[in-house]
């Protein structure tokens, strides 16, 4: 009886290991299953600022892309303010199953060095997805500043320290931060003055009352440069020119190094999005941004479409948040 007991222990025992190892070993489909079906309702994209900008309407463009390809709704949804934080704030803290995501642009980057607390960590609470697009900016002058190159007009600042200014859409805008890099590679001291928005900011800069500016291409803007009423010294690009200004020199061929900065645009989730739903949603959004039609759209603009996996898209904001981290702390910027 004993030897008896003793066998269907040990075969219940064999039994349940065997059963162990099979549930270890058996592929779990689970994730898979969940991305077949996703999306499950309607989704929205958050975008940290107002409609009309490039990035606002490329959001609009996947959002459609989405709709149509998937049967729900992807519904736009802007909510500017604190510098992207309050739009930044409602991913971080949503449901990780991809029916929340952000659209982003450099702001995301900088915010994490411009702020002494922020609600979220911008590492560790987001999972990036894919980078959607990128495009130079320039660096203009009003003409009423003597000079038609870079290097006149660095020499002119250096001559000169604390009596030029640039303009920018408040602190820790882009054209903020963009300016403050320039100060830094260039060695000169040009002030600051900040308004409440970039409408402002172009009205003094064509009224004379701000003489330069680091702004990111627009079709108003190219029309400007075109017609004389602004002067373009360079690209903030590495040795390439820029389609739309062949006659205008990158920042490197003017001499300058260390200010190829572009604006770019991209979409994250929450922290822990399953990987599957995060692969879908990346193969999906940069099948849109290889369309002819597409390209062509922003072409105007020197922009290109990205569409870049999430582990590249992770490396540009970690390099990206260094970099203004940096300039940041050597330009003496006190966080907010």
């Amino acid at each position: 009886m004993e030897r008896h007991r003793h066998l269907i222990m040990h075969k219940t025992v064999a039994y349940l290991v065997a059963l162990f190892v099979l549930v270890l070993w058996t592929p779990d489909n689970s994730a898979a299953v969940a991305a077949d079906a996703y999306p499950t309702r309607n989704a929205r994209l958050i975008i940290p600022f107002a409609p009309g900008g490039t990035n606002d309407v490329l959001a609009r463009m996947v959002s459609q892309h989405l709709s149509e390809r998937w049967g729900k709704g992807f519904i736009v949804e802007n909510r500017p303010g604190a510098g992207g934080v309050i739009a930044n704030e409602i991913v971080a803290k949503a449901n990780p199953d991809g029916h929340t995501l952000l659209v982003t642009n450099p702001a995301f980057a900088m915010s994490a060095g411009l702020y002494k607390t922020l609600p979220y960590d911008a590492v560790r609470d987001f999972t990036p997805i894919t980078e959607l697009i990128r495009g130079p900016s320039v660096l203009v002058i009003n003409p009423g500043v003597n000079v038609t190159t870079l290097k006149d007009f660095i020499a002119l600042a250096r001559a000169q320290p604390g009596k030029l200014n640039y303009g920018s859409g408040g602190f820790g805008s882009a054209l903020h931060l963009y300016s403050e890099l320039f100060k830094k590679a260039a060695g000169v001291n040009i002030t600051h003055v900040p308004f409440k928005g970039g409408g402002d900011n172009m009205t003094a800069l064509l009224g004379g009352q701000v003489h330069m500016n680091i702004i990111q291409y627009q079709a108003n803007v190219l029309e400007l440069i075109r017609s004389g009423r602004l002067r373009a010294l360079a690209v903030t690009t590495e040795g390439k020119r820029s389609k739309s200004l062949p006659d205008t020199p990158s920042m490197s061929e003017a001499g300058l190094n260390g200010m190829a900065i572009y604006v770019w645009g991209g979409v994250l989730g929450p922290a822990r999005l399953p990987a599957a739903i995060t692969q879908k949603l990346q193969g999906e959004i940069a099948r849109l941004l290889a369309t002819p039609a597409l390209r062509e759209r922003f072409a105007g603009q020197d922009a290109e479409m990205v569409g870049s996996t999430p582990e590249a898209f992770t490396g540009l904001l970690r390099s990206e948040m260094k970099l203004w981290r940096e300039v940041i702390q050597s330009q003496g910027i006190t966080p907010q």
